[in-house]
């Protein structure tokens, strides 16, 4: 059986409130305003590449944790293209404002890499993945 985590609804005019259960958190999506929306706030597609973003986030924090490297301040720039078919890819820049080693860096990599919401998006959606790093 699912477990349900979240509850979506419609409040007219293509703006959708979405709630969730612990600590009342709650966001709200809108479609653009190309396809009559009204583009107040952030559309499904926006926060699918911001989701993969955190994932992979919080992924690089736990594995640093682990390694004892720190994590803080790394930042991920998320978003989007589309195609005539839908989202043909998701594009991060990730900036990491203080210097690494390449055993860190290859640990950061892989735990970009190994994001399971990312592995979750199919595989014809292109996950272009680029960086910054301190010196």
């Amino acid at each position: 059986m699912s477990q349900y985590t979240s509850t979506t609804v419609h409040e007219g005019s293509m703006r959708c409130r979405t709630n969730f259960p612990q600590g009342d958190a709650r966001f709200t999506t809108d479609v653009g305003t190309a396809l009559g929306g009204k583009g107040e706030q952030p559309s499904p597609a926006q926060l699918l590449a911001a989701a993969v973003a955190s994932c992979m986030s919080s992924m690089m924090a736990y594995l640093g944790a682990r390694r004892q490297l720190n994590t803080e301040g790394i930042s991920i720039a998320a978003g989007y293209e589309e195609g005539k078919n839908g989202i043909t890819a998701l594009n991060f820049h990730i900036t990491v404002p203080h210097a690494v080693d390449n055993a860190g860096r290859a640990v950061l990599e892989t735990a970009v890499k190994n994001c399971p919401v990312g592995a979750a998006i199919a595989p014809g959606v292109a996950k272009n993945i680029s960086w910054t790093w301190a010196e």
